[in-house]
């Protein structure tokens, strides 16, 4: 079986288009017309379902894709392994990461592991928590650095730093000027708020839980799927909200939003967590060593 075919099949399924394959392979269309051709031959089945609709694989051809996807992780780990025998580690590190760590903690962990591992090629992928508890799930990502606790058995995960949910208010709010401030006459006010599936957000369910309350006790104006976002939202005037200090201190610092210093802060932790069966691979043991050492 040649490795080349099935990346050509894997590309022309995910993007729908064989001219589309042929340009992120540096190659031509009649040449990933060929191999696909040449698979299909080989396998003795049609593979791809040309019709009105576009390009769509056909029953044989979702097996197929299945496999060629699952054979190219198990390829990529085989040499990430071989790479680790070496002197100098050289390969490819993919992190999945929730916005926060994503874009506040990762990247200097990344310039720390890369001062030691210059030869490694290392990419992050942001998304939020639950979309990169699935992608590490399904070997998209070889780690995932988010503010959850992942539930999967299948999963490792370890605390790596702590973080706080602060409160952020439109420049001169009330609540700013409030001596006594406390949680209770936080239902007065309308909320801006992360998407369902983020740390974030999750994080303060449970900590309105903790108060015999639900996110929807509160007077929510707008769910947003970004801390930026949420930031910007505050800044116009369509609520308040809390967000991790990591983000709240930059924008506070340049005047766009204000941090009411007399509501106490939801403590949370930031995870890093890998498949298990994952954990002892050289980039992935490499990099833990350096954030546990």
């Amino acid at each position: 079986m040649n490795l080349n075919k099935l990346d050509a099949f894997v590309l022309v399924v995910e993007k729908g288009s064989f001219s589309e394959a042929a340009a992120a392979l540096n190659s031509s269309q009649p040449a990933i017309s060929l191999k696909i051709k040449s698979l299909e031959d080989e396998l003795g089945l049609p593979l791809l379902d040309r019709g009105m609709s576009g390009i769509q694989p056909t029953a044989a051809g979702t097996l197929v894709y299945q496999a060629a996807k699952e054979l190219r992780r198990r390829w990529q780990k085989l040499e990430d392994d071989l790479h680790g025998l070496q002197e100098t580690l050289t390969g490819n590190l993919t992190i999945g990461a929730s916005t926060i760590p994503g874009t506040y903690l990762v990247p200097s962990l990344v310039k720390a592991f890369r001062d030691h591992f210059p030869n490694v090629e290392v990419s992050i992928d942001i998304n939020d928590s639950e979309d990169s508890l699935k992608k590490l799930l399904d070997q998209q990502v070889d780690i995932a650095i988010v503010g959850m606790k992942p539930a999967s058995p299948k999963l490792s995960s370890r605390q790596l730093t702590n973080d706080s949910l602060v409160l952020i208010t439109p420049n001169h709010h009330p609540l700013i000027h409030t001596a006594e401030a406390d949680f209770s006459q936080l239902h007065h006010y309308e909320f801006v708020v992360r998407e369902s599936g983020s740390g974030t957000r999750k994080r303060m369910e449970e900590f309105l839980a903790g108060h015999g309350l639900e996110l929807t006790d509160l007077k929510i104006g707008l769910s947003i799927g970004s801390t930026e976002g949420v930031i910007a939202a505050v800044e116009a005037g369509l609520g308040i909200s809390f967000i991790s200090k990591l983000a709240a201190l930059p924008a506070v610092k340049a005047g766009r939003v204000q941090m009411v210093e007399n509501i106490d802060p939801i403590q949370r932790s930031f995870y890093f967590t890998t498949l298990k069966e994952a954990e002892n691979r050289p980039l992935i043991k490499e990099f833990a060593n350096l954030l546990f050492k």
